[in-house]
């Protein structure tokens, strides 16, 4: 498997412990009741990227000591969530993830149905290089989250299927949601209705490969049906179809049980996330947070996608 990037040596109360994975890791000896040093800011970053997800044990932290966390590492998104906003001193993106409903009225978004491979932001030139998300309140059973590492997933693309998705560009409906299919025929090289970029692409720090999907049915009711540069689309979607089904291999999986007071941090543009259904009978709220730029994880803000 081709490992590019080496990393440095963890800052000293740092500790990392393997995830029940073939990725990630957990650091302990984080302190998050004071701003992060300058080495531990530098050895997080250094482990994000040896690793692509990470996961911290950080219970009781309130909205403003999570944003507080987040802002260490870069830029968190601040355009309007789909819920009523949370204002945390004046800042009102902070995302709630939920099911639970208050007053007749949805406390946050995306519900309790299962959530198929995404990663956020997929339509904006420079895709969040980041997301982060904390538990609050964790159901009983169900509501995991799955990430799949496209780097792994690509380093062991089988050499026939290697073949068909070099040099190809995926091209992502501005349109999320066009249920009268009014895209059908139009021309997916016409940047005002799409988002083009390659397939295969290159991680401006580590220098690994990956494979970007953007999103696709991301819900029962929303398939995105991203385009592939020299298809058709039905040949298109049977490509994906054969990818999709690729990345989702145990072997590239790390799925996240949650407890509450975990916060997890991941790769957004080498990895996509999925989540899995539960009760909507339980309760379950997290925290949610994408970074829209990071100096510290990735590029400045407005950098394009490495090709």
């Amino acid at each position: 498997m081709t490992r590019l990037y080496q990393g440095k040596t963890m800052a000293a109360g740092i500790s990392e412990t393997a995830l029940d994975g073939p990725f990630g890791v957990e650091l302990g000896g984080v302190d998050f009741c004071r701003p992060l040093e300058d080495t531990e800011t530098s050895a997080i970053a250094d482990a994000f990227h040896r690793h692509q997800a990470l996961l911290f044990r950080a219970p009781g932290l309130g909205p403003r000591e999570f944003l507080q966390f987040v802002r260490q590492f870069g830029e968190p998104d601040a355009s309007a969530p789909q819920h009523e906003p949370v204002d945390v001193d004046g800042f009102t993106g902070l995302r709630l993830v939920s099911n639970i409903q208050e007053a007749g009225k949805p406390k946050g978004q995306f519900g309790h149905d299962e959530m198929g491979w995404h990663q956020d932001r997929w339509t904006d030139a420079a895709p969040p290089p980041a997301t982060i998300l904390y538990g609050v309140e964790i159901p009983r059973v169900g509501g995991a989250t799955a990430i799949a590492n496209l780097c792994d997933a690509y380093d062991a693309l089988p050499e026939a299927l290697r073949r068909r998705v070099e040099g190809r560009t995926i091209h992502f409906p501005l349109m999320v949601r066009d249920p009268g299919n009014t895209l059908a025929g139009a021309d997916i090289h016409d940047e005002a209705l799409f988002r083009i970029v390659p397939l295969v692409q290159t991680h401006a720090v580590t220098g690994r490969r990956f494979l970007f999907l953007g999103a696709r049915r991301i819900l029962s009711y929303i398939d995105t049906s991203p385009r592939v540069s020299g298809l058709d689309p039905q040949a298109g979607s049977a490509l994906l179809d054969e990818i999709y089904a690729h990345i989702s291999s145990p072997a590239f999986e790390y799925r996240h049980r949650w407890r509450v007071g975990d916060l997890l941090l991941w790769d957004n543009r080498c990895c996509a996330h999925r989540r899995e259904a539960f009760d909507n009978a339980e309760r379950r709220l997290l925290y949610a947070m994408p970074l829209v730029s990071s100096e510290v994880l990735w590029a400045p803000k407005g950098q394009p996608l490495a090709a």
